[in-house]
C-alpha cells in the first residue's frame, strides 16, 4: 500500500491505494527497507536514506516528540534536536513520520519545513495510509429493532473513546450491514460505553441517530416513546425533531471532544476553546481523565447556547425510511454525516432557482443552438417529474437516499461506495484525465493546462474530439481517473460524430469519476455509475453553452487541486451561476487530486477597508482530509490552531501578505460573486474595484 522510491528531488512516497504521493526533498538518496518498530504510532512501511539536510513541502506546522516525551506542536520560529526524535506532518497525504537520529535543526522555509543536519545522518521516513476498510459485516433482520442491532455495532470501528476518537484516522469505517433471517455481529464487539440511545421502533428514527451511535459507543434501543440518551445514569432526552436534535448533539460532542483533546497527545491552542472558555464554565482537564459515560454526561449538561455557533458540519443525508436504505447507513456514518429521515421536501416546487441573466436567456430565440442539447428552448429549462426538491441543509455537502434526482444535492449508491473500499493498488500513482470533446464551439473549455499544476503528481492527459460511437465507448472502457465530457446530450444518450451513445448500454467502464458537462445528463450520468464509476456531476437542466464553459472550467481547476464533488460545487453555488443546475450521482466525496493545504481552502473577499481587503476563510473536509483534522490559516501570525471546517476566520489581508503567501499559489478567491485564482489576479484589482 506504501512505496518509497528514489527521484531527483528526493525520496518520494506513494500511496497505491488512494492513489496519492508526497516527495520528502533531501536530493540523491539510496532508500532502503527499514523498521517500523521505533515508530511510536503504527505505521504500514518505512524506509532509511542517508543525507545532510531535507525539506518538507507544504508542511507549515508539525509536531516534534523525543523518544520518551510529549508530542509539541511546533508552527514557526527554530528547533534543535540533539537525540532522537519523531517528526509528525500534519498535512500530507497520508501520514508521514521522521525519526532523527543525530543532532539537527528545524526552521521554517518557503511554505514547508526543513531539516539540517551538521553532516550526513540517518533518517527513518515512515508512513500510513488514510485508506481503511470496514472490520466485518453484520446481519441483520429486516426490522427497526434488528437494525439498530446492527447499528449499535457501528462503534466497533471505534479506534479509541478517548477524546482523540475526534481526529479521523481514529475512526474506522462501521462494519457493512446486509440482510438475514437471525442476527450475526460477525465476531464485532462494541466498546461497554454504558451509553445507550432510545428511540421508537421506526426505521427513521434508527436511521437519524445511527451517526451520533457510531460516534458515541452508544447502543441503540428501540420502543421507546420519547427519544433520550442515557449516559452515567441519566436520561437525556433529544427533544422536538429528532433530526435536528440529533445533529445537534452529534455538534455539541464533536465539537467538545476536540477541546478536551487539547489535555491529551495534542497539547496545541485550539480557538474553539478560547471561544468556548468565554462563553462558559469547562473543564477539559478533568473531563480528559473521565470514563466516557460520565464524560458524555458533562458534555450534555454543557448549554447549547455556547457550541451551537462553533462548528461548521459538512454533510446532511436524508435517508428515505426503507429497510432497503440500511445497507447504506456505514456508509454515511463513516463520513460523519448528519441524517435526516423522513426526506424532507420543499414546497418550491421542481422548477430550478435560476439567476436572472440565465432566466432572461432562456426566454429569447437568440438561445436557439447555443444551448449544450437540440432540444427546443419551450422546454430547455424544465425538469423532469423524476427530479426531487429536497429542504435546504446548513450543511454544504448533501446527499439523497431516495427515489428520483435531487437538486442541489448528491445522489449516492451502495455500490458506488463499494467502489471505495474496493479501490485496488494502482500500477503507478499517475492520475489520468481523459478530455472528450465532440462539439468544437466548446473546445475552449476542455483546456489542457487545467489539470496537472501540482508539481508534485503525476499527470497523464488524453485529448480526444469529434468521436464516433465505437470510439466513445472504447474511451469509456479504458481505465482513467477522470472524465471531462463537453458537448451534447440528448434523450437519446450522448451526442458523437455518427449519432448518439446511450451509456445506459454499457456493460462496464474503466472511468472512476467524471464530468457529464451537457443539457440534462443526469441520467447518463447514473448510467456511467452503474457501469462502474465512483461519482461525477451532471446537470439536470438544460445549460447554456457559456455558462457551462465557465462552470466547466473552474470544475476542472477545483477537482485539480484536492476539492471533492461536494466542495467544488459549494463553491460554484457561490457564485451567480449553476446554483441548482449541477448536482453529483454516485459518491460525492471523490477526488481526483491532492490538496497541497491539507484540507482545501476558499477565501471569499467580504469588503476593502481602505488598503486591505476583509476576506472568510474556508476550509472544505474530504476523504482524505476529514472533519477533526486541525489546521493553521497561514495567513494568520501565532501558533492558533482550528478545527478544519467550514468558515474559520475573518482577516484583514494586507498586500504584503498576499504577495507573500498567495500570489505563487493557485488558490480560489471569490471576488463580488466570481471565482478568481490567486496566482493570476493582482491584490490591486481587490482593493481598487468600485
Amino acid at each position: 500500500m506504501i512505496e518509497f522510491e528514489a527521484v531527483d528531488r528526493g525520496l518520494r512516497v506513494v500511496d497505491t491505494v488512494e492513489e496519492v504521493e508526497y516527495v520528502v526533498e533531501a536530493g540523491p538518496v539510496d532508500p532502503g527497507p527499514a523498521s517500523t518498530d521505533p515508530f511510536p504510532v503504527p505505521v504500514d512501511d518505512a524506509a532509511r536514506i542517508r543525507t545532510g539536510r531535507l525539506y518538507l513541502p507544504t508542511v507549515v506546522d508539525y509536531h516534534l516528540r523525543e523518544e520518551a516525551g510529549a508530542r509539541q506542536l511546533v508552527v514557526d520560529g527554530e528547533q534543535s534536536v540533539t537525540g532522537p526524535t519523531f517528526l509528525e506532518a500534519t498535512n500530507t497525504p497520508m501520514k508521514l513520520y521522521l525519526r532523527i537520529d543525530g543532532a539537527a535543526t528545524i526552521a521554517e522555509g518557503e511554505h514547508g519545513t526543513r531539516v539540517s543536519f551538521d553532516g550526513e545522518s540517518t533518517v527513518v521516513v515512515g508512513a500510513r495510509s488514510l485508506h481503511q476498510r470496514p472490520a466485518g459485516t453484520v446481519t441483520v433482520p429486516r426490522t427497526p429493532a434488528g437494525v439498530a442491532r446492527g447499528v449499535s455495532l457501528f462503534s466497533s470501528a471505534l479506534k479509541t473513546t478517548s477524546p482523540e476518537r475526534s481526529f479521523p484516522t481514529l475512526r474506522g469505517h462501521p462494519p457493512l450491514l446486509e440482510f438475514g433471517d437471525a442476527f450475526d455481529a460477525d465476531g464485532l464487539d462494541r466498546p461497554e460505553t454504558g451509553i445507550e440511545i432510545h428511540v421508537p421502533d421506526e426505521y427513521s428514527s434508527v436511521f437519524t441517530v445511527a451517526p451520533l451511535s457510531y460516534y458515541l459507543g452508544a447502543a441503540v434501543r428501540t420502543g421507546a416513546e420519547t427519544p433520550r440518551i442515557v449516559a452515567d445514569g441519566e436520561s437525556f432526552p433529544l427533544d422536538g425533531d429528532l433530526s435536528a436534535a440529533a445533529a445537534d448533539t452529534l455538534r455539541h460532542c464533536f465539537l467538545l471532544d476536540c477541546v478536551t483533546r487539547t489535555e491529551g497527545l495534542y497539547p496545541v491552542d485550539l480557538h474553539e476553546r478560547e471561544v468556548l472558555a468565554e462563553r462558559a464554565s469547562i473543564a477539559p482537564e478533568r473531563w480528559y481523565g473521565m470514563p466516557v459515560d460520565r464524560r458524555t454526561a458533562a458534555y450534555l449538561s454543557v448549554p447549547r447556547s455556547a457550541t451551537d455557533d462553533l462548528l461548521e458540519w459538512h454533510l446532511t443525508a436524508d435517508i428515505e425510511p426503507a429497510v432497503r436504505n440500511a445497507e447504506i447507513l456505514p456508509f454515511v456514518v463513516d463520513d460523519l454525516a448528519v441524517v435526516r429521515s423522513p426526506t424532507p421536501l420543499s414546497d418550491r416546487g421542481n422548477a430550478p432557482t435560476e439567476p436572472d441573466e440565465l432566466e432572461e436567456f432562456f426566454r429569447t430565440d437568440d438561445a436557439r443552438g447555443l444551448l449544450r442539447s437540440t432540444r427546443t428552448t419551450q422546454n430547455a429549462d424544465s425538469v423532469d417529474e423524476s427530479v426531487r426538491s429536497p429542504v435546504d441543509t446548513e450543511t454544504y455537502g448533501h446527499v439523497w437516499v431516495g427515489e428520483g434526482f435531487p437538486m442541489g444535492a448528491s445522489k449516492p449508491t451502495v455500490d458506488a461506495y463499494r467502489r471505495r473500499l474496493d479501490r485496488q493498488p494502482a500500477d503507478d500513482s499517475t492520475t489520468t484525465v481523459t478530455l472528450v470533446c465532440n462539439d468544437e464551439e466548446m473546445l475552449e473549455e476542455v483546456d489542457e493546462e487545467l489539470y496537472g499544476f501540482l508539481d508534485m503528481l503525476r499527470f497523464e492527459i488524453r485529448s480526444h474530439h469529434d468521436l464516433t460511437t465505437a470510439e466513445l465507448r472504447e474511451v469509456l472502457r479504458e481505465e482513467t481517473s477522470f472524465l471531462h465530457y463537453v458537448g451534447h446530450v440528448e434523450d437519446e444518450g450522448v451526442q458523437c460524430a455518427d449519432g448518439h451513445l446511450d451509456l445506459r448500454t454499457l456493460s462496464g467502464t474503466g472511468v472512476e469519476a467524471f464530468l457529464l458537462n451537457g443539457c440534462t445528463s443526469y441520467e447518463q450520468g447514473q448510467a456511467l455509475v452503474d457501469a462502474g464509476a465512483f461519482g461525477g456531476v451532471v446537470t439536470l437542466t438544460s445549460v447554456s453553452n457559456a455558462k457551462a464553459t465557465e462552470t466547466g472550467r473552474h470544475l476542472a481547476r477545483l477537482l485539480d487541486i484536492g476539492f471533492d464533488f461536494h466542495g467544488a460545487l459549494d463553491v460554484i453555488r457561490r457564485m451567480r451561476i449553476s446554483r441548482q443546475n449541477y448536482v453529483v450521482v454516485g459518491d460525492g466525496r471523490v477526488t481526483i487530486s491532492q490538496s497541497e493545504t491539507g484540507t482545501p481552502l476558499l477565501l471569499e473577499v467580504e469588503e476593502v477597508v481602505g488598503e486591505q481587503a476583509r476576506v472568510t476563510y474556508r476550509t472544505y473536509p474530504t476523504s482524505r482530509y476529514q472533519v477533526g483534522a486541525m489546521t493553521h490559516p497561514y495567513v494568520e501570525e501565532g501558533a492558533t490552531q482550528y478545527v478544519s471546517v467550514g468558515d474559520i476566520e475573518e482577516y484583514l489581508l494586507s498586500a504584503e501578505t498576499y504577495e507573500e503567501e498567495l500570489a505563487e499559489q493557485r488558490t480560489p478567491i471569490v471576488v463580488d460573486g466570481e471565482l478568481r485564482w490567486t496566482n493570476s489576479l493582482r491584490f490591486e484589482s481587490i482593493t481598487d474595484r468600485p
